[in-house]
């Protein structure tokens, strides 16, 4: 973790003991690869709420940028809006450098940009499809220039979530397309309060400064017209790439190009 991340972090750890509640920012720091179960557990095991949270904070210390940019992200998504804002101004610069780290030939670059968003790191068990991977991207690079969409369509379970995020894994493409960066938003079958917290969590993601609105929506028809306005103003080129299954739609990345 580079100083100025650390520092921040350490400025505002008391804040950070005193009111976070670990369950749910484990779970996102966990699906974007940068704690373990067994560190999860070892937070887990400590008797108080307090202490929970400071032992987390003491892991993530001791973590690089991805963990720093993750449990920002989980506090956003979390609703710790107010906490998130403390961290803003900490938050690492990505780089493009070309440097290969030791995942599979990933740059730093692709795993910072990918950790922002959210995107699902591979899975434990993962099956190489090539072929399949460069439709998607040439797909993509197609729509460099105008609006549209790519669709990842089959049977639940059958992989199209791990071909999505396996697509924009890659440097150039990034580079390239999603200059604006990547925004993963799972959806899945949601009743009404599960749908409405989704869109007020992308509508934070969206509106960073909040620029149009200094508080959430409130209901679902205000958060589409809120999100409408976001994509037409603020984000004028985007991109959508994702799975729809038979039953219904799950895990669609979003990448806005702006």
């Amino acid at each position: 973790m580079d100083a100025k991340a650390r520092n921040c972090l350490l400025q505002h750890r008391e804040a950070l003991e005193k009111d976070i509640k670990t369950s749910y920012i484990m779970d996102h720091m966990i699906s974007n690869g940068v704690l373990s179960v067994i560190e999860e557990e070892k937070v887990k095991s400590q008797a108080t709420q307090y202490q929970r949270a400071a032992a987390l904070i003491k892991m993530i210390l001791n973590k690089d940028n991805c963990a720093y940019i993750s449990f920002y992200n989980a506090l956003l998504h979390e609703g710790y809006k107010d906490l998130a804002a403390l961290l803003q101004s900490g938050l690492p610069l990505v780089s493009s450098s070309s440097g290969k780290d030791t995942d599979g030939g990933i740059t730093s670059f692709v795993r910072t940009v990918l950790c922002e968003g959210g995107v699902p790191q591979r899975p434990v068990i993962f099956v190489t499809r090539k072929k399949l991977v460069h439709a998607i991207q040439q797909k993509l690079w197609k729509l460099n220039g105008e609006p549209g969409w790519v669709t990842i369509y089959g049977m639940a379970g059958c992989g199209k979530s791990v071909l999505a995020a396996e697509a924009v894994r890659d440097h150039s493409l990034l580079e390239g397309c999603f200059s604006g960066g990547v925004h993963w938003v799972s959806i899945g079958k949601q009743d009404k309060s599960g749908l409405l917290m989704k869109l007020q969590n992308l509508c934070m993601r969206l509106d960073q400064e909040e620029s149009f609105s200094q508080r959430l929506p409130l209901n679902i028809e205000e958060a589409k017209d809120r999100l409408r306005v976001l994509m037409l103003r603020k984000h004028p080129r985007y991109r959508w790439s994702g799975g729809v299954s038979v039953q219904d739609f799950t895990d669609i990345p979003r990448t806005p190009c702006s």
